[in-house]
């Protein structure tokens, strides 16, 4: 393990064809431009659909024995992928079904969302740091620097790479569940998130009330609908000290947040929730380290469950989702 820093490469995975394909490319960027210099070991999480030949698939295609020796596939507990029982089915089905706006996305989106908030540091207990890195995450140019050593030496707890503002439709009222939890925060908590307002004479105006009806039994009335997009670390890349995690404190805020329906009933992500939580425990302790990184979205157009067909990459091939400005 790279200068006895005990860290571990996480990533997600699910065992389908579509998914495979897009696990071997992580894989072969990740060592190409990071792990084949610092040697972590990578764990690879499943909820038990990879089975002995599909991991030796997986590793087949790792060059050298040393790099082959990093590859460890974890399966999941089961009721890391249940849904909670205070969850009704039905509303949820119903939410889901309005699909409000492209990236409404579907159970099983939920329940990744509540692991990589609540769940992951279960599978940490080895490790003092760890990075996650989705499946279909390319890391497009060489990291130069060991970010497990950069966080440990400057003692921060977190470090990501693209800023993003999400859907303020998807994480509905997510600033007043922050706002209820921590009421002496209301300066910093306005500096997390950009407001908006959508009009009556929008055409999403009466999809919201169909969906503000499912979730709360109740019609909305008001003539506009306030959003509130929260300002966040586009996490599919991080790094985190996993301390930090299992706080107590930090654990009985997870906690609250993860068992609002909200976070169900609406798609409240977990990077939104990871960044906030981070911004106004520890604010001093974030920093981005930038290089060239996509994922799926700002590579490739996509169909929403609707068959809708959408596309939010960057209209040129200069960039990836992010301005390369100092490299580290």
């Amino acid at each position: 393990m790279s200068s006895q820093i005990k860290a571990s490469i996480m990533i997600l995975t699910q065992n389908t064809i579509e998914r495979k394909v897009y696990l071997k490319t992580t894989l072969y960027f990740l060592f190409r431009n990071f792990n084949n210099k610092y040697k972590y070991p990578i764990t690879i999480l499943h909820e038990g659909d990879y089975k002995e030949r599909d991991i030796k698939e997986i590793i087949s295609g790792i060059r050298g024995d040393e790099c082959k020796s990093l590859i460890n596939f974890k399966e999941l507990n089961k009721e890391d992928f249940e849904l909670p029982s205070h969850i009704n089915k039905e509303i949820l089905e119903k939410s889901i079904n309005t699909q409000i706006v492209p990236y409404w996305r579907n159970k099983k989106y939920r329940l990744m969302c509540n692991f990589w908030f609540k769940n992951f540091i279960k599978y940490c207990d080895n490790y003092d740091y760890i990075m996650r890195l989705d499946d279909d995450s390319i890391i497009e140019e060489p990291i130069n620097t060991d970010v497990f050593k950069l966080l440990k030496e400057n003692e921060h707890v977190y470090m990501s790479n693209i800023v993003h503002v999400d859907c303020g439709l998807c994480n509905y009222n997510m600033k007043e569940l922050f706002s209820n939890l921590f009421p002496d925060k209301k300066e910093e908590l306005d500096k997390l998130f950009v407001s908006a307002n959508i009009n009556n004479d929008h055409n999403i105006y009466n999809k919201f009330k169909e969906l503000y009806k499912i979730i709360n039994n109740t019609d909305y009335n008001d003539d506009n609908i306030n959003i509130n997009m929260p300002i966040m670390y586009y996490n599919n890349f991080f790094v985190t000290d996993v301390n930090f995690w299992k706080r107590n404190d930090v654990k009985n805020y997870v906690s609250i947040i993860s068992n609002n329906p909200n976070f169900y009933y609406y798609r409240y992500g977990d990077a939104p929730l990871q960044t906030i939580l981070l911004s106004l425990l520890e604010p001093n302790k974030i920093t981005r380290t930038v290089f060239k990184y996509s994922k799926k979205l700002q590579r490739e157009a996509f169909i929403d469950l609707n068959n809708n067909i959408h596309s939010f990459m960057p209209n040129n091939y200069d960039n990836s989702s992010c301005v390369i400005v100092n490299k580290k």
